[in-house]
């Protein structure tokens, strides 16, 4: 084949290739604009969605403030309306004012009125008794001076019947001062449980206690909780009889707290009871002793005393 020929199908072939990338470039063509115009019309349908959407929402809008500006014209309206009706009850209410001030000045006037004749009278009065009060007293001065004559003879009468008693009293003043004593003191006790007992029994049944005791570093004596039931207490320690005994021991019960605290030591009194170390022990300041009705003495005695007083 001669160079001519192969030049001539060289030729050929990049024509045939020219023509076919020719119609491949047609057909892309054609493929994008057919893209482009389906693209074209998707965002022409978008935009009218958008537009709708936008004149929908505009529409609303407009329709919103139509109703705030209503209402606002609303509200403008009824301040305005209570405005005016609250100036109204401020000229009802001056007004109303003015006629009391009118009224409380007529009823001062009367009282100054009144006043004043109250206090003529007054004088008058005092004018009248002073006259009575100089007749009284001249009446007084009379009799003091008529009693100044007849005062010697009676004294005489008095002394006299002073001695008589005496002579008469000296045999029977041992008993009765004894039964007037015991008498006192039941009258005591008596006042006392009516005027505290009740107070004292709900204290007594809503109060816990937490002692603890230590002589010389040793623990002598601990306890806690509920004191003990009062029934227990009152049985074994009568509330009269143990009231009775503290005033007996010159204890002074002067209000309620001193109540609770007297009666209160019966609850530890009767837990020491059953722990005859501490009997022995000197605690509290009560010598040692094994004999518990000593102790027991001992304890009460020791009442008296508030700062050694061996209860809470």
């Amino acid at each position: 084949m001669s160079i001519l020929e192969h030049a001539e199908e060289l030729i050929n072939e990049i024509q045939n290739r020219l023509e076919e990338f020719e119609q491949s470039n047609e057909e892309s063509v054609e493929r994008i604009h057919n893209q482009l115009e389906e693209q074209k019309n998707k965002s022409e349908e978008q935009i009218e969605r958008i537009q709708s959407e936008i004149e929908r929402e505009t529409e609303s809008a407009e329709e919103q403030i139509r109703r705030m500006q209503d209402g606002l014209e609303e509200y403008h309206r009824k301040v305005e309306e209570q405005i005016r009706r609250l100036h109204e009850e401020s000229e009802e209410y001056g007004r109303r004012i003015e006629e009391d001030i009118e009224r409380i000045q007529e009823r001062i006037e009367q009282s100054r009125e009144k006043a004043e004749e109250q206090m003529e009278r007054i004088h008058e009065q005092m004018g009248h008794n002073h006259e009575i009060a100089k007749e009284k007293i001249e009446r007084i001065r009379k009799k003091t001076e008529e009693y100044k004559e007849n005062s010697d003879e009676r004294v005489d009468r008095i002394r006299e019947r002073m001695d008589e008693i005496r002579n008469d009293s000296d045999s029977h003043y041992t008993v009765r001062t004894h039964v007037e004593s015991e008498t006192r003191v039941e009258d005591t006790v008596r006042m006392l449980m009516e005027r505290y007992n009740a107070e004292y029994n709900q204290r007594h049944d809503m109060s816990t206690i937490s002692n603890t005791y230590v002589l010389n570093g040793v623990e002598i004596l601990k306890y806690s909780g509920k004191y003990l039931p009062l029934d227990e207490l009152d049985k074994h320690y009568p509330r009269n009889e143990w009231l009775q005994t503290l005033i007996n021991n010159n204890i002074s019960i002067e209000n309620l707290h001193d109540y609770c605290r007297y009666l209160n030591a019966r609850d530890m009194l009767m837990r020491i009871q059953k722990r005859p170390k501490v009997w022995t022990s000197g605690l509290f300041d009560i010598a040692p002793t094994e004999s518990w009705e000593t102790y027991q003495e001992a304890y009460i005695n020791q009442l008296v005393n508030p700062e050694k007083a061996p209860h809470a």
